[in-house]
C-alpha cells in the first residue's frame, strides 16, 4: 500500500478534487481489483458499473456527512459528477429521466450486493421478519470453515479501507506514534427491530443481537438475577485507536487503526485479538494497550496471551470479584496484576476491595498502594522470546527494599525499611532461590506491567480509555458520521454494516487529520500549555528595546 501522505481536498461536495481524493483512497486500499477478480465470470454480459465507482461514491457521501443510501450514491454517480469524474470512475452515461435513474439504481444496488456477497460470513436471510421455522428453511448452507474464511475476507477488506485513510498522514506524523493503543467495543445499531417474543418472529436483520451495557454486553441478568435493560438491536464494533503517552504534547492525530464487527458479546477477546493482529500486520507499532473490564474477563488464550505475543503491554481494570490475590507460582503471589512477596500484609492485599466497599478513604488507599512497593518482586531477566521472565525476592540484592529473617541482611541496613514479621512457615522456592522463572500463561488474564492503583497506572489507563471513548463519540456525532444513527445506512446484514462502518471511520479519520493540520505550530503549543494564572511576572517589566 502507498504510504506517502496526501493533501486533503477542500470540504466541497462532489467536486472533482474530492472525487479524485476518494478514488485515490479506494485505490490505496488495493481491494477493488480483488473484488472484481472474485466477481469475474467467463460467460455472461460484463457488469457495466465497476466496484471501484460504487465504493468511491459511498466514500464521497461519508466525507460529506451525508447518509449512505444507495439512492444517494446513484444520484451522485449519474447526476452530480462532472464528465471528468465519471470518466475517472468508469461510470457509463447519465440519467436524464426517472426511468433511467431507476435503471441506474438497480445497477448500483446489484453491484453493492455483489461486493458484499464476496465476503458475507452470514448465511441468514435479511429484510423479512420470519418465523423460526421459515428462518431455518431459508438459511443457506454454510460450513464453519466457509464462514470463518468469509469473515477473514470481510475484516481484511474493512481494515484495508481504514489503513487507506491512515496513509494520508505524512512520514513525520506517522513517526510520532509510539504504539500506545486504546481498544474498545461499541454498539452499532441496526436498521431493524429485534425479535418479538409475542409474535415469535425474528428480526429483519438477524445478524445482530441485543446490546446491554453491563458485563460482556450480552448478559440478560446481573449477579442478583435482575434483568438488565436492553439498549438496542445492534452489532458490536471493536475498534483500536492510536493514543499518546499521558501528559505528552500532541504530536499526531489519534486515528482508528483497526476494526471488526460481531454480535454483542460474541467472543470479545478473540475479536479484539484479531483487530490487534491486523494492526500489527500492517506495520503499526505495539506499545501500551488500554482496555475495559469486558476484555479482562476474556479467556487468556483468546486475548491476553495473543496481545502480549504481538508486543502489547496491557493496562486494565478489574471487577470487584477479580481483586486481591489472582494467581501464585513458586511462592510469589499475583495481586491485582503485579507479582509480590508472599508476606505481603493482608491490609495491602485487600486495599482495593475495601476502597470499593467504602471501608477506607481514598487517602488511606493511596498510602497502602504505595506501601506495596517494597514487597514487589525485583525484575531480574526477561521476558524472553517465549515470554518467560525471572523475578527475585525483594529482600535480595545490594539495596533491598525489604528485611526478611529468611534472607541475610546487608551490612548497612537502611532505617525505616519494612520488615517481614511473619515469613512463610515452609519457605517456597522464591524464599530459597536467587530467582524464580514465571511462565507467560500463569496469571496471564490479570498480569500488567504497571502496579494497579499507582499514579503511573491511573495516568496511563485514563489516557488510553479516554482516547478510545473519545473516538467512539467522535464517530457517533449526529452532525457528521452519525455511526449510532441506523436510519442513515439502511442496507441490512453484517457485511453491509461492516462496510458502512469502515467508510464512516475513514471519514472520521480524515476529519481528524483535517482538524489536526489546521492547527499551526503556535496553536499546538498553546493547547499543551495552560493559561498562566499568576497576576504578574518579571517578564512584564522587561524594558522596551
Amino acid at each position: 500500500m502507498n504510504t506517502a501522505g496526501l493533501t486533503l481536498p477542500p470540504a466541497a461536495a462532489a467536486s472533482d478534487t474530492t472525487v479524485a481524493f476518494a478514488a485515490e483512497l479506494i485505490d490505496r486500499s488495493g481491494k477493488a481489483p480483488v473484488i472484481e477478480a472474485a466477481l469475474a465470470h467467463r460467460t455472461g454480459r460484463p457488469r457495466p458499473l465497476p466496484a471501484r465507482a460504487v465504493l468511491t461514491a459511498l466514500l464521497c457521501l461519508a466525507l460529506d456527512d451525508r447518509p449512505l443510501f444507495l439512492t444517494e450514491a446513484t444520484r451522485l454517480l449519474f447526476c452530480q459528477l462532472s464528465p471528468a469524474s465519471r470518466r475517472l470512475l468508469g461510470v457509463p452515461g447519465t440519467t436524464p429521466d426517472e426511468r433511467a435513474f431507476l435503471a441506474a439504481y438497480r445497477r448500483v444496488r446489484y453491484c453493492f450486493g455483489a461486493i458484499c456477497s464476496v465476503m458475507d460470513p452470514s448465511p441468514l436471510p435479511k429484510n423479512r421478519r420470519l418465523s423460526q421455522a421459515d428462518l431455518t428453511a431459508r438459511t443457506r448452507p454454510m460450513t464453519p470453515g466457509q464462514a470463518e474464511a468469509a469473515r477473514g475476507r470481510l475484516e481484511a477488506f474493512i481494515n484495508a479501507l481504514t489503513e487507506a485513510s491512515i496513509s494520508v498522514l505524512t512520514s513525520d506524523e506517522h513517526a510520532a506514534y509510539d504504539g500506545c493503543t486504546g481498544l474498545d467495543a461499541t454498539p452499532v445499531p441496526l436498521f431493524s427491530r429485534g425479535p418479538s417474543k409475542r409474535s415469535g418472529l425474528c428480526a429483519s436483520d438477524p445478524d445482530g443481537g441485543w446490546y446491554v451495557r453491563e458485563g460482556d454486553h450480552r448478559e440478560r441478568e446481573d449477579d442478583k438475577g435482575k434483568p438488565l435493560r436492553k439498549i438496542c438491536w445492534a452489532l458490536e464494533a471493536t475498534i483500536a485507536t492510536t493514543a499518546r503517552p499521558p501528559g505528552a504534547p500532541p504530536a499526531h492525530p489519534d486515528l482508528a487503526i483497526g476494526l471488526a464487527l460481531a454480535r454483542p458479546g460474541q467472543d470479545p477477546g478473540g475479536t479484539g485479538a484479531r483487530v490487534l493482529a491486523s494492526a500489527a500486520a500492517r506495520g503499526h507499532k505495539a506499545g501500551w494497550l488500554g482496555y475495559d473490564r469486558a476484555y479482562t474477563a476474556a479467556l487468556p488464550d483468546r486475548f491476553q496471551l495473543p496481545a502480549r505475543a504481538l508486543g502489547y503491554r496491557p493496562v486494565m481494570d478489574y471487577r470487584i470479584d477479580q481483586l486481591g490475590i489472582q494467581a501464585n507460582t513458586g511462592g510469589a503471589i499475583l495481586v491485582e496484576g503485579t507479582w509480590y512477596c508472599p508476606a505481603l500484609p493482608e491490609p495491602l492485599v485487600t486495599a482495593t476491595t475495601r476502597l470499593r466497599g467504602h471501608a477506607i478513604t481514598r487517602d488511606l488507599y493511596d498510602q497502602q498502594i504505595t506501601a506495596r512497593c517494597p514487597y514487589q518482586l525485583k525484575h531480574k531477566d526477561g521476558p524472553d522470546a517465549d515470554g518467560y521472565q525471572r523475578l527475585s525476592c525483594p529482600a535480595l540484592g545490594h539495596h533491598p527494599g525489604l528485611t526478611c529473617p529468611l534472607r541475610q541482611a546487608p551490612a548497612s541496613p537502611r532505617d525505616g525499611r519494612p520488615k517481614v514479621l511473619q515469613p512463610p512457615p515452609e519457605p517456597p522456592r522464591l524464599c530459597t532461590q536467587a530467582a524464580i522463572t514465571i511462565p507467560p500463561d500463569v496469571g496471564a488474564r490479570y498480569r500488567q506491567d504497571l502496579p494497579y492503583g499507582s499514579p503511573a497506572w491511573h495516568a496511563r489507563y485514563a489516557t488510553l480509555r479516554n482516547t478510545i471513548e473519545g473516538l467512539n463519540g467522535y464517530a457517533k456525532d449526529p452532525a457528521h458520521q452519525a455511526l449510532a444513527q441506523p436510519a442513515r445506512r439502511r442496507v441490512r446484514g453484517i457485511a453491509a454494516c461492516s462496510l458502512f462502518t469502515a467508510l464512516l471511520l475513514m471519514a472520521a479519520n480524515i476529519r481528524k487529520i483535517r482538524a489536526w493540520r489546521a492547527l499551526t505550530a503556535r496553536d499546538k503549543d498553546r493547547i499543551t500549555r495552560r493559561a498562566r494564572r499568576r497576576r504578574t511576572s518579571l517578564r512584564d517589566y522587561l524594558p522596551d528595546g
